[in-house]
């Protein structure tokens, strides 16, 4: 379905992001202005089904900062595809506000399709807020975050420099004995008009100033909030022996003239992220003494010859230089441009490389493929009758190692844009090939289809429309029948599908209410997924090789980081040929063989108790607990961790945050990099397979259940499930429940509500062992008489 991109630009008439907005609004294309005051006020959804660029900073979004975030998921909800274009970045000048608005900043970037800044520099200030607020995303957000910089072209309307046959207005410039320091925008506390203000007054002293006054002004208004800085300045000014104003609002047809009358123009603001400022001076013709930062430097850099870049230091000097100049009876024009300079991006380049974002398909499918350009055709055939998609659909096929690549065609009816990735043959690789056929990607929502399963026409639309309405896994129904040799579409004899799978689903009511053990109902061929999730997991694991596996290992790790399961029965997709019932794999193995190896290779992955079992020990536990263990006796240490190996698939931990990391002992009982406990507390702990240093990795966190911290030696009498439990949650049975009182010094952490609160930007309240399920160790403990009473 092909509707206009939605322009969604937020804020006041005469904001600077409104106006910047407005002015790049024409160079897009086909195009719909949406307009409102406050992003908040729209209804929800407002933008369900549509392409939408949307302008924001943090003050146009709700009437509070910790409104902000919800509001832009219930305006933004159902969006088919999101690019946010981001102004005024947070940074270290916001003082005590960094981290809130880091934390808005990084969900903003995580819920979008595409992210744009206007300049290297902000990048970087994005990415310091993502590695701060939402490290899990960051690399992904990162890599879908373009640098469109603010438009700078000659104004048409600007004044030339004086002498050129245009007089400035009455009582500016050349005509006036006073000289004018200036600067332009709100007025706000750090843009630095301070050090404006007091390096005029110094310059003032210059003695080839005699009998000339100097004035500072800002040309704009205060800031909603700040009215009381323009008095403080004002007294500012009086003492440093200069005057300061502020002109208020300008209209725009006022402004060349303010702009050409001016002295010495200036931004002086060291903490700037991109600067529509300095971009307006510069369209008018004028070049700016501008106090030196990352910002400045690489706009300089470039746009040669634009701008005068000076120390903090120097300011005063340099002032007092360039009004001396301008008071000499030649008048050279060191403030203005050069007539070599040029100035770029246009209002128009910039316009197109934004659309371009924009426009990227909103759905990708993907198709692992391997010598079969039969069925290829086939598919890309009924992905051309697509019906109902929003937004565009594009095609990447990741090919695995076929002997010579397949024949693709051009894009055709719903099919947009149509591309190949292959990989070299090294066995079976699924996985592999369906994450570097997902990397080509740029769709908010991703569809995976086997290069031997066909869709029926409204098959993506129908996953699309589910996957846009949360961060979602959702699998299609899958149908059998034969596929080859000009059989009839759709097909006519269908083959049996199989029954515990229909089961499942009718159980779990199409895995609305989906468990820990529903990963056994996702299949790789018939899937869609929302760019959220995958962006939390990052694809599928490539170390599976061989047949099958790959399907749970990966709906058990977007299950864990908080996506929701779904099945959409009318999402249909034709398998060629039977179930893996009616199939042998290549050495001849019936279903046994196949699903027995396909276990073994994900007992290592996997931990939950249907796929591994209960009591087989691998380096990947269902369970982490992270002790703390600096300043614990050698007892405490052995009875803490004695406790929590008795609650089933359980990996320890172990730091020492008093005396650095600790050691355990080798196969042979010795030990490398003695611990900072006293009297050797790690002495008598076994080498278990179980126990660890440091902190548990990323990854093997990323697939646990539940990790548990343990802050003060305590014997842990139980946890809020039982051992190898079906399913794992904080709200156990009745008098096992956690808590919020942290009096344990347990604190309980679940993977799934912990992946649920992130996804949606928050973070989850913290969860403690009640106090009755923990007793404490004493430091002087005989260890044998504690096991004698606690069998």
């Amino acid at each position: 379905m092909t509707l206009p991109l939605v322009h969604l630009v937020p804020g006041p008439e005469g904001h600077g992001v409104v106006r910047h907005a407005l002015g790049v609004h024409p160079h897009l294309g086909e195009v719909e202005l949406l307009r409102c005051d406050r992003l908040d006020a729209l209804a929800e959804g407002a933008v369900a089904g549509r392409v939408v660029v949307v302008q924001v900073t943090d003050r146009v979004l709700a009437a509070s900062p910790d409104r902000a975030l919800d509001a832009w998921r219930r305006v933004m909800r159902g969006a088919a595809r999101v690019t946010v274009v981001l102004h005024d970045l947070p940074q270290r000048s916001d003082g005590r506000h960094r981290t809130a608005r880091s934390e808005l900043y990084a969900g903003l970037a995580a819920s979008a399709d595409a992210v744009v800044v206007a300049s290297r520099h902000e990048r970087l200030l994005l990415e310091a807020a993502l590695r701060w607020a939402r490290p899990d995303v960051a690399g992904a957000v990162l890599g879908r975050t373009r640098v469109v910089p603010l438009p700078v072209e000659p104004d048409p309307g600007a004044l030339p420099p004086p002498g050129e046959g245009a007089a400035p207005p009455a009582g500016e410039g050349a005509a006036s004995p006073t000289l004018s320091v200036v600067t332009l925008g709100f007025v706000y506390p750090g843009k630095g008009l301070e050090e404006v203000v007091d390096a005029a007054g110094r310059a003032a002293l210059d003695p080839r100033l005699a009998g000339r006054a100097v004035e500072v002004v800002n040309l704009g208004g205060a800031s909603q909030g700040h009215e009381d800085l323009l008095e403080q300045l004002s007294a500012r000014a009086r003492g440093a022996g200069v005057s300061w104003r502020a002109t208020g609002y300008v209209p725009d047809d006022q402004l060349p003239g303010l702009l050409a009358a001016a002295t010495v123009p200036v931004a002086a603001h060291r903490h700037v992220s991109a600067s529509g400022s300095i971009a307006t001076w510069l369209a008018a013709g004028r070049r700016p003494v501008v106090v030196g930062s990352r910002y400045v430097r690489e706009l300089a850099g470039r746009l040669p010859g634009t701008l005068h870049v000076v120390a903090p230091d120097e300011l005063s000097v340099t002032l007092a230089d360039a009004l001396a100049v301008a008071a000499a009876p030649d008048r050279p024009e060191s403030t203005w441009l050069g007539g070599d300079v040029r100035l770029g991006p246009s209002w128009q380049e910039a316009g197109r490389e934004l659309a371009e974002q924009a426009r990227e398909p909103a759905v990708s499918v993907v198709v692992p493929y391997y010598r079969d350009q039969e069925l290829l055709d086939l598919l890309v055939r009924r992905l051309a009758a697509q019906t109902g998609v929003h937004g565009g659909l594009e095609l990447v096929v990741a090919d695995d190692g076929s002997p010579h690549p397949p024949v693709l065609p051009t894009a055709q009816g719903s099919l947009g844009r149509v591309r190949l990735r292959r990989q070299p043959d090294e066995g079976f690789r699924l996985a592999a090939a369906r994450n570097l056929g997902i990397g080509a990607t740029t769709g908010r929502v991703v569809v995976l289809l086997d290069g031997d399963t066909v869709p029926e026409d409204g098959y993506v639309a129908a996953l699309q429309q589910v996957c846009l309405d949360g961060p979602t896994l959702a699998v299609g129904r899958r149908r059998h029948a034969d596929l080859r040799g000009g059989a009839p579409w759709p097909p006519v004899d269908e083959l049996p599908s199989p029954g515990w799978l229909a089961d499942g689903y009718a159980r779990t009511q199409d895995l609305r209410a989906a468990d820990d053990a529903s990963f056994r109902f996702v299949i790789g061929a018939v899937l869609g997924v929302s760019r959220a999730v995958l962006d939390a997991v990052g694809g599928f694991d490539g170390r599976i090789t061989g047949y099958g596996g790959e399907d749970w290992e990966f709906a058990w790790r977007c299950w864990l980081a908080g996506a929701r399961l779904r099945h959409v029965p009318g999402a249909v997709a034709w398998h060629d040929g039977p179930d893996v019932a009616g199939r042998t794999d290549a050495t001849g193995a019936g279903l046994a063989g196949v699903k027995n190896a396909e276990t073994a290779r994900l007992a290592g992955l996997l931990p939950h108790p249907l796929v591994r079992g209960r009591g087989w020990a691998h380096p990947q536990p269902d369970v982490v607990v992270t002790l703390d263990v600096g300043g614990w006796t050698r007892g405490q240490v052995v009875l803490a961790v004695e406790s929590v190996l008795r609650q089933g698939d359980v990996g320890v931990w172990l730091l020492d945050r008093v005396g650095g990391d600790l050691d355990v002992p080798d196969g042979d009982g010795s030990t490398r990099g003695e611990a900072s406990l006293h009297e050797d507390a790690l002495r008598d702990l076994p080498p278990d397979p179980r126990i660890h240093l440091g902190r548990a990795p990323t990854e093997v966190l990323a697939r646990a259940r539940a990790e548990l911290r343990v802050g003060r030696p305590v014997w842990v009498r139980r946890l809020p499930w039982d051992p190898w439990p079906q399913h794992v949650d904080v709200t156990g049975p009745p008098g096992r429940r956690c808590t919020d009182d942290p009096a344990s010094g347990v604190q309980v952490s679940v993977t799934r509500r912990r992946g649920l609160a992130r996804l949606q930007g928050g973070h989850p309240a913290p969860r403690w062992l009640p106090a009755s399920e923990v007793e404490t160790v004493p430091p002087d403990v005989v260890v044998e008489h504690w096991r004698a009473s606690h069998p």
